[in-house]
């Protein structure tokens, strides 16, 4: 079943995020990362040392975004712990999410209704796929690359159409990492469509460096809102992508 928002109710205090159109893009709004995974899931660094990093490299804004599951429980101590050494670095604005998955062409995402009451941010990401002949989910390097492709799009397209992520991170990610490409024209598509809405557009340097200024022609030429992330791994990766936007268009 799809987890939906649900209307508003009594909810704790949050920071909202201003995403920016890119056309909007400056030397002050460039400077975030919002893409960071810490040595609780698949990171290599622990919150405290990544904050450091972040204030260290002269970022504003940073997005603590771990990978999650609906049925996930360790995020109340996460964010706990996220609070107590933010309060360390008044310059900088540590926003609490996760990185989820797409589950289904209609845009579902492994999330819970808890689980998105408690985040000041939600990417919607696609990592495994979905093997329409037998309907189980598969990893991207067991599709044939067309396939592989086509499928990514559906299900970015799914989440476009039906909300629920603030973000949809590393568009045609799953497909430049494991077949090597991301067809210009499915980005262009997938552009056209986020453009109309407030979901915002992630820039993603460990999946996108490699065509970015390509990619951001395209993006320009759409003016969607967008979102800023290294997908970091190691504090070393922090702001490599808020670097990359800012030497590409000179701001």
């Amino acid at each position: 079943m799809c987890v939906k928002p649900k209307p508003e109710s009594k909810k704790p205090e949050k920071k909202k995020i201003d995403f920016p159109r890119f056309s909007e893009l400056n030397s002050n709004n460039v400077l975030r990362d919002l893409q960071i995974h810490t040595n609780w899931t698949d990171g290599n660094s622990s919150v405290k040392d990544l904050l450091e990093q972040a204030d260290r490299v002269g970022l504003k804004e940073i997005g603590f975004t771990e990978h999650a599951r609906h049925n996930s429980t360790y995020y109340p101590e996460f964010f706990d712990e996220i609070d107590f050494y933010a309060e360390k670095f008044p310059n900088l604005v540590a926003y609490k999410g996760f990185e989820v998955k797409i589950k289904s062409a209609d845009g579902c995402l492994d999330i819970s209704n808890k689980m998105r009451d408690a985040a000041e941010l939600v990417l919607g990401s696609v990592h495994s796929m979905i093997d329409k002949p037998s309907g189980r989910r598969v990893h991207p390097n067991e599709m044939d690359s067309a396939v592989a492709m086509a499928t990514e799009t559906e299900l970015s397209l799914g989440l476009i159409e039906n909300g629920g992520a603030d973000v949809l991170s590393h568009p045609g990610g799953m497909s430049l990492r494991f077949h090597g490409e991301f067809p210009f024209a499915n980005f262009d598509l997938l552009l056209s469509r986020i453009k109309h809405t407030t979901m915002a557009f992630e820039l993603n340097y460990a999946y996108h460096s490699r065509i970015m200024p390509h990619l951001l022609e395209l993006v320009a030429k759409h003016d969607p809102f967008v979102s800023i992330g290294s997908d970091v791994h190691n504090a070393h990766d922090m702001g490599k992508c808020s670097a990359a936007i800012s030497q590409s268009l000179r701001i």
